[in-house]
């Protein structure tokens, strides 16, 4: 059983995958494999293109900033206060459209999204962030792209 936990903010662990500053706060092997959780801080214009993921399920909650989201074939303009479910398998992407930074704290269920997210920034601090590795590390982590 996993023990309780409580992280304050900045006291995850700092990765900056595909450029997005995120802030790990709870790792899979905190809750026992059940989720992870982060926070991300979006730039304007930052965000994931159309991509989709095989084995689990998404939740954000916008906290901060204005954001086009894409889920499933909807698409919205959000602000603080949304909260959006993308089940896995589903297409959905999303993009800070506003002046200032977003905030986002997105949800992995079941856990391990972050290891994904810290493999991209490893192999960026290596210097071998290319299309190749991104495709092969997506699909390790049974993410894919939609093109």
């Amino acid at each position: 059983m996993p023990a309780p936990k409580i992280v304050g903010p900045g006291e995850g662990s700092d990765i900056k995958p595909f450029g997005i500053a995120m802030n790990v706060m709870l790792r899979a092997d905190d809750t026992g494999g059940s989720f992870a959780a982060l926070v991300a801080d979006l730039d304007p214009g930052q965000g994931p293109p159309p991509h989709f993921h095989h084995d689990h399920d998404e939740y954000f909650f916008i906290l901060e900033g204005t954001f086009a989201l894409s889920v499933g074939g909807r698409d919205v303009t959000a602000g603080p206060g949304t909260m959006v479910y993308v089940p896995k398998e589903t297409v959905h992407a999303f993009k800070n459209i506003g002046a200032a930074r977003g905030k986002i704290l997105e949800w992995g269920l079941p856990g391990g999204q972050e290891r994904y997210f810290e493999a991209i920034d490893a192999l960026a601090a290596k210097g071998e962030l290319n299309p190749e590795s991104i495709v092969a590390t997506s699909k390790t982590f049974e993410t894919e792209f939609v093109i």
